[in-house]
């Protein structure tokens, strides 16, 4: 059992605007990847009201400068520059954070949003959300 809790960070955005974590702990759930492909937030961007429909959000950690982080902006997509990558040390190739700020995966390879959303729908705070927005 992963009993972890989520690391607090800040980071920049693509912008240069801060981003910080701990702004969607515990109101969203968060799958961080670090230096995902360009084919992989072309995926999210695609599935962005799925991701809504259960509050999760995208966290892409990117070296400054990288091409991908000019890409088209979604809700529930956040491009952030990871100099070095350390912030995304802790969290290894991806991670999926709940909204108890717990660790409840984390994944050796860049994990299909498929897996990702069924994981999610186990989840007894999702079957709550579901049974009260009816969706």
């Amino acid at each position: 059992m992963l009993a972890a809790l989520a690391l607090g960070f800040t980071l920049q955005t693509a912008q240069g605007q801060p981003w910080s974590l701990s702004s969607v702990l515990g109101k969203e759930r968060v799958l961080i990847v670090s230096n995902p492909p360009a084919s992989y937030l072309a995926e999210a961007r695609q599935r962005d009201t799925e991701l809504q429909v259960r509050d999760l959000r995208v966290v892409a950690l990117l070296p400054p400068g990288d091409a991908r982080l000019n890409g088209p902006r979604t809700l529930m997509l956040t491009l952030l520059t990871d100099p070095g990558g350390k912030v995304g040390t802790p969290y290894g190739r991806a991670a999926l954070i709940g909204k108890d700020t717990g660790i409840k995966a984390r994944y050796q390879t860049f994990p299909a949003l498929n897996t990702v959303a069924a994981l999610i729908d186990t989840m007894p705070m999702r079957r709550q959300e579901r049974w009260v927005r009816g969706r």
